[in-house]
């Protein structure tokens, strides 16, 4: 009797690698959900960014209607670097002629100072200076300069003590005594007044700076003048500089906020996308509340009467390009026409900015509604974040159940491997009880 052979009940299968391909397939749930939960954070990141651009530009509105932007304002200028001058109060309009003939200066004077073996004291400005035996003239400078009541600085200038008065003019007298002091009145240098001519009548001042030589201005000044120098005050009126810096800011955020916006409902999504990056691309794209935002902003402000403000919506012309503002629907600024407007009419450029129809008043709620606690973009964004928040959650679950699959498939696969090498020992035993037989 031929002998019986049992093949094949031993397993050689590579565990580890079936296993791992299984959970490959298992998993592809999970990275289509990992993809799928970054485009909801990519299109959170987005609307954040465009609400944010919202708000800048709802910024400029406000700071372009404030009541204190519109303010009457004077402003001042000098015809002389000798001579700088700046508003503290309202002054009278016109030009001032300003003559310096000399400058307030700080008395100075020189000692020398003898060195003890014995402690010394000095008097310095009525304030008690102690100096420690055998005190070095370094010693004194820093004594001195420590107590600021003497109403004096001091410095050791080769081997003499200068002292100076921290305040300038014919007043501000240097009072010093001790046995160490010993003066040299060849240095002396006494406090002098500044003196000036405003329109042929004269003043004095203990320092440079001048807060009465004309009324409501400070004029600082830091020489002689070879003549008389101007110095001009302007008439109240809104500042046309602040106004403009004012505009330049909104036009800025607007065209901002224009550019990202079109730039995310413009942008073509990827198909079949095989990366992050890819996936997170288009995802606004055509979105129909962003493109109604952006023609409501643009309707706005093309029919809002910018014009005369020096800011143009850029109609398309002849000749304009694609690349041109007009063509993407920015603003451009000219200040040279807001300015003209603001010196001719001051009321007409606010009328223009906030009045009745002017391009704030109409554009601020649309804005405004856009990305207020509750509105388009905000609850947009507040929907986005529960997404993610609930993808997030379904990835933990998710991630749970794999490790669940991954146990059971180590068990079972165990479990097979234990059955495979039992039976192939039972096998191997029968095997040999047959060839006996047949033996």
């Amino acid at each position: 009797m031929s002998p019986v052979t049992v093949n094949g009940l031993g397993s050689s299968l590579n565990i580890e690698q079936i296993i791992e391909e299984t959970m490959a397939v298992e998993s592809a749930g999970k990275q289509r959900l990992e993809m799928r939960s970054g485009e909801v954070k990519a299109r959170e990141t987005a609307l954040q960014a465009i609400k944010t651009k919202l708000e800048a530009v709802e910024s400029a509105t406000f700071a372009l209607k404030s009541g204190s932007l519109w303010e009457d304002q004077q402003t001042v200028s000098s015809s002389s670097t000798a001579i700088t001058a700046e508003m503290n109060g309202a002054a009278g309009a016109g030009g001032y002629q300003v003559e310096v003939s000399q400058l307030a200066r700080a008395e100075q004077r020189t000692y020398a100072f003898a060195e003890s073996a014995e402690p010394q004291t000095l008097t310095i400005g009525g304030q008690t200076i102690e100096l420690a035996a055998g005190a070095k003239l370094a010693d004194v400078v820093a004594a001195i300069n420590s107590n600021h009541e003497t109403g004096v600085s001091a410095v050791a200038v080769g081997e003499k003590l200068v002292l100076s008065s921290r305040a300038t003019g014919s007043e501000a007298t240097i009072e010093a005594s001790g046995a160490g002091l010993t003066e040299d009145a060849s240095k002396l240098k006494v406090g002098l007044n500044a003196k000036y001519v405003v329109d042929g009548t004269a003043g004095e001042s203990q320092t440079n700076v001048l807060g009465e030589a004309i009324p409501g201005v400070t004029l600082t000044i830091g020489a002689v003048t070879t003549g008389p120098a101007t110095v001009n005050v302007g008439e109240p009126a809104p500042s046309s500089k602040a106004i403009a810096e004012a505009v330049k800011t909104f036009v800025s955020a607007y065209n901002s906020a224009v550019e990202y916006i079109e730039a995310k409902t413009s942008e073509q999504p990827v198909k079949e996308p095989k990366t992050q990056e890819e996936a997170n691309k288009g995802i606004l794209f055509g979105d129909s509340a962003l493109t109604n935002l952006l023609s409501q902003m643009r309707e706005t402000l093309s029919e809002s009467g910018l014009g005369g403000l020096g800011v143009s919506t850029g109609a398309p012309s002849a000749g304009v390009t694609a690349e041109s503002s007009s063509v993407k629907g920015l603003l451009t600024f000219e200040e040279s026409k807001l300015t003209a407007l603001l010196k001719s009419s001051p009321s007409a450029a606010r009328e223009a900015v906030s009045g009745a129809n002017g391009f704030v008043t109409d554009l601020e709620p649309i804005v405004n509604q856009a990305i207020k606690p509750g509105g388009g973009i905000a609850e947009r964004i507040s929907a986005a974040t529960a997404e993610a928040a609930s993808m997030r959650e379904q990835m933990t679950q998710l991630e749970e159940r794999l490790v669940l699959k991954e146990e059971r498939l180590h068990a079972q696969y165990s479990a097979m491997e234990t059955a495979l090498a039992k039976a192939k020992s039972e096998s191997e035993w029968l095997a040999g009880q047959l060839a006996g037989l047949s033996g």
